[in-house]
């Protein structure tokens, strides 16, 4: 199996993060693949640098899979980082290779098939999701038929997808985002993605609170800088973390069953 890996982040955002400590998003997806699908060779494609090198749609057809990263990025900004991966991803549904995204990576494929991506009316959904319930068809999909329900997971958006792609199935819900995961039919291709970031794990969740103490302060969403370093303490040593987040590989079942789907296992 061959797949690649889409960096969501611009070089500015990766460096500056990995000064803190936090490993840029296609390395976690790249440490995840190794473990899912130890066999797997990956690429790595960081359109929002702008430094061209991307591949083509010809070239695209070589993968087995394409998995979009996260992102510090909001896909309602008409900026060019942002118009550079919604470019990409044309490419990628052109080229019919199924493609899979986690939070950003959704949002962005979403907007190119013809949905809508807002600022949640809700705000921010950080850490631990609010409890997940899998829908009617989400339970008769390949991506969910083994997934728990509820169930919580590790994410972090202040935007949310408010208008689904004309064909699009929504796979699971929350009080948060009534869009936690979809499929959908664009073009040639095939997408799958969920609103959260299954790749992560507690320590990668932590590492990112530490890092934005001051704005979730200041966004409310924590009373006090102490009281976000104890919410991340209690990642890292995983104390009274669902056994579905603690465990890693149940909490990244549903990225495990599209490479299984993709690769007609």
């Amino acid at each position: 199996m061959k797949l690649l890996i889409v960096e969501g982040n611009n070089e500015q955002t990766r460096l500056q993060r990995g000064a803190f400590g936090i490993r840029p998003y296609h390395l976690t997806f790249q440490e995840m693949l190794r473990g899912l699908v130890p066999k797997a060779g990956t690429a790595l494609a960081f359109p929002a640098d702008g430094i061209g090198g991307l591949p083509t749609v010809a070239q695209l057809r070589q993968y087995d899979g394409v998995l979009w990263t996260g992102s510090s990025l909001s896909v309602t900004d008409a900026v060019p980082d942002v118009h550079r991966q919604l470019n990409f991803a044309h490419e990628v549904f052109e080229s019919g290779v199924p493609f899979y995204g986690s939070c950003w990576g959704m949002q962005v494929a979403t907007v190119v098939a013809g949905g809508k991506v807002a600022l949640s009316g809700n705000g921010l959904e950080f850490g631990i999701s609010k409890p997940i319930e899998v829908s009617a068809a989400g339970k008769e999909s390949p991506f969910f038929k083994h997934r728990k329900t509820p169930y919580s997971t590790l994410c972090i958006h202040y935007d949310e997808v408010v208008k689904t792609p004309e064909n699009a199935i929504v796979l699971a819900s929350n009080a948060h985002s009534k869009v936690q995961a979809m499929t959908f039919d664009f073009k040639n291709g095939s997408f799958f993605g969920v609103q959260y970031h299954p790749e992560f794990s507690t320590s990668d969740m932590a590492q990112i609170g530490s890092f934005l103490a001051e704005k979730l302060v200041k966004s409310g969403d924590f009373s006090s800088l102490e009281e976000v370093q104890e919410f991340c303490l209690s990642l890292k040593e995983q104390k009274g973390i669902p056994p579905e987040i603690s465990d890693y590989q149940l909490h990244t079942q549903e990225i495990r069953a599209w490479l299984r789907y993709i690769s007609g296992d």
